[in-house]
Order: structure tokens, then C-alpha cells, then sequence
């Protein structure tokens, strides 16, 4: 098993934004030195939300900052984006990096129109871009060259520089939805399961990934709020007011903030989040992976509500005392070869 973090750039009104980014900055740092794979970003625009408009720019400065931290977006909101464009960066991003980009690919929320509003793009195109700027991202790491005539996007034989260190189905991966999984598996890209939705529609994504791979190795990302303290109690109060926002945002529940009741464990299966001590999530975790049967478990230890020093700790403990008695290998099921 292969262990990563997740930030979503949510915050409280009033939360300085370059203080944020400063935190996440030394937040990346401490991954990387306690044996943590990789980090992940995700898009938002325009709302407190997520505060993160640009993944690909922050992570190229946290590329400068580290030396064997994977770097991905979960997801770059694909629509938004100039397909050609958005390839170059990519690619010039895996070159200056050594080959550490994971470019995860997603059609965007559709809980946001605001965002595809005010970004000129129709909401219901947003799948059918997103796939069409699929293709052309594989024919640009693949070939160098995009000639490609899609509903939405038209190029002739465009030459694309640099070109990647990595080959398109190391490079690209996919949001898990309901026409992604079989394309992922069928290009052999990484699949990305979200934090929100019931664990049988995330093993229905997984199973229908895995019969389309056909021998090519897959890899699975599942995506789940994760936090360990000292005490079941400290981790618990904590995170208790994001449990308390999430529970509002993700399900629709005006949540008491008691722990002590069996409605905080339902909430905590509907927000798939485990929290407690570090015997309590490596048993939690070694559930999921039994389950799911995936190669890495994409951390959330930071959201809005929570302090920075108490997520640092987190992280900190999840690499002493969590990821040495669950970490497997480094290398892809299968393939003999680093993702």
C-alpha cells in the first residue's frame, strides 16, 4: 500500500490565504521526510470551498522544494482548460520535477455552475470535454503530436514540447465517474476514487476498472479523510468542527458535534473518514484495502477548522506509527515498475 496526502485548500472566513499556502508548503515538507509518496491538489475557483485555482503552478514550486515527492492534481477541472496548453504545462512540470507529475483528470463538480459560468462553459458539455481533452493528452505524451477532430476541440498535427519524462499511462490519471472507469482501464491510466459517496458505488468503480485492464497494470487511489492523534479524544476534538462542516456540505446534516453517539459513527461511514488512535486507523485502513483492493490511500489531514500544528502531528504519526505496519512496496501491482 502506498500512502499520499490530499489538500482541498478549504477555509474559514478570514483565513489568510498566503498563511494557508505557507502551511500546506511545511505540511509537504514533513511528508516527504516521514515516507510519504506523494501529494495532491485539488481545483477550485471562486468559492471558500477550496481556495486552490492553479494546482499545477503551487506544485511546481513544492517540486523546488522537495526531491522524491510525487506530485498530483486530484483533479485539474479539465474543462476550463486549452487542452494544448494544459499539455505543455504538464509536461514541462514532469521535466523540471524528474518525472514526479501524477495529472489527475476530472470533469468538475456539478454542485458548482458558478464555476463553469463564469468560465464560458456550458455544465452538461463537462464530460464530453473532459473526455476529448483525455484523448488529446494521450496523443500528446504519446506521439509528441496532437491531430485530433472532437465535438469541442480541433487540432492538425500540432507538435507538442517538451516532451514528458513519463509515458502517458504513468502520467495520466482519471477521476472515477460514470464513464471513466472502463476508459482508465482501458489506457491502463490510474483511477482516482473520491472522499464522498457509499463504499458500494466505489467498489462498483473499482471492479468495473479492474475488468477492463485486460493484463495492463492498474493502480487505484481511494481518496479518505484520515486523522490519528495521541487519544481517540484528541483526534476526535480536533477535527470535530470539519466533521461538523462536512457532515452540512457533503450530506445535509446539521450534526449536534457529540462523539459519543451512534449517529457520530454513521456520520463518520457516510463521510468514509476514519479518526482515532494509530491502532485504531490501521485497522480501519487494512479493512478498507481487504475491501477495495487498492494501491494507495490518498490522505486528508487538513481541512478548514482544523490547526495546522494539530494536522502537522497527524501526518507526522501516520508516518511513524501508521504507514510502516501497512506499507507493502512502492512499485505497482503487477508491473514490476514505479508509478
Amino acid at each position: 500500500m502506498r500512502f499520499s496526502l490530499f489538500y482541498n485548500f478549504d477555509i474559514l472566513p478570514g483565513k489568510p490565504l498566503p498563511e494557508l499556502y505557507h502551511e500546506v508548503e511545511e505540511q509537504a515538507l514533513a511528508a516527504e521526510a516521514v515516507g510519504f509518496d506523494a501529494i495532491w491538489f485539488a481545483e477550485h475557483h471562486f468559492e471558500l470551498y477550496g481556495r486552490m485555482p492553479s494546482p499545477l503552478l503551487f506544485l511546481s514550486r513544492i517540486s523546488a522544494l522537495t526531491h522524491t515527492l510525487g506530485l498530483g492534481t486530484a483533479i485539474v477541472e479539465a474543462p476550463h482548460y486549452q487542452p494544448l496548453r494544459l499539455a505543455e504545462d504538464a509536461a514541462l512540470l514532469d521535466v523540471l520535477s524528474g518525472g514526479r507529475v501524477r495529472l489527475g483528470l476530472g470533469s468538475g463538480a456539478v454542485n458548482k455552475p458558478a464555476e463553469f459560468s463564469r468560465f464560458g462553459i456550458p455544465i452538461e458539455q463537462k464530460t464530453a470535454r473532459t473526455l476529448e481533452i483525455a484523448e488529446i493528452l494521450r496523443q500528446a505524451f504519446t506521439t509528441g503530436r496532437v491531430d485530433f477532430a472532437g465535438a469541442y476541440y480541433q487540432y492538425h498535427d500540432v507538435e507538442i514540447q517538451p516532451a514528458p519524462l513519463q509515458p502517458a499511462h504513468q502520467l495520466i490519471w482519471l477521476a472515477a465517474g460514470s464513464a471513466t472507469p472502463e476508459l482508465a482501464g482501458q489506457c491502463g491510466y490510474g483511477l482516482l476514487i473520491p472522499r464522498v459517496g457509499p463504499l458500494a458505488r466505489h467498489y462498483d468503480m473499482v471492479t468495473r476498472y479492474r475488468s477492463t485492464l485486460a493484463g495492463k497494470p492498474g493502480f487505484v487511489s481511494i481518496l479518505r479523510f484520515v486523522y490519528v492523534a495521541e487519544t481517540e479524544q484528541e483526534a476526535r476534538e480536533q477535527t470535530r468542527q470539519t466533521i461538523t462542516r462536512y457532515a452540512k456540505y457533503d450530506c445535509n446534516i446539521d450534526w449536534d458535534g457529540r462523539t459519543d453517539t451512534a449517529e457520530y459513527g454513521e456520520l463518520l461511514g457516510r463521510l468514509n473518514a476514519v479518526i482515532g488512535t494509530p491502532e485504531q486507523v490501521i485497522a480501519q485502513l487494512r479493512g478498507w484495502q481487504r475491501e477495495f483492493d487498492y494501491e494507495e490511500i490518498m490522505c486528508q489531514v487538513y481541512a478548514a477548522g482544523m490547526r495546522h500544528e494539530d494536522s502537522l502531528r497527524s501526518l507526522q504519526l501516520l508516518g511513524k506509527e501508521v504507514i510502516p505496519h501497512l506499507i507493502s512496496s512502492p512499485l505497482s501491482v503487477g508491473s514490476g515498475e514505479a508509478l
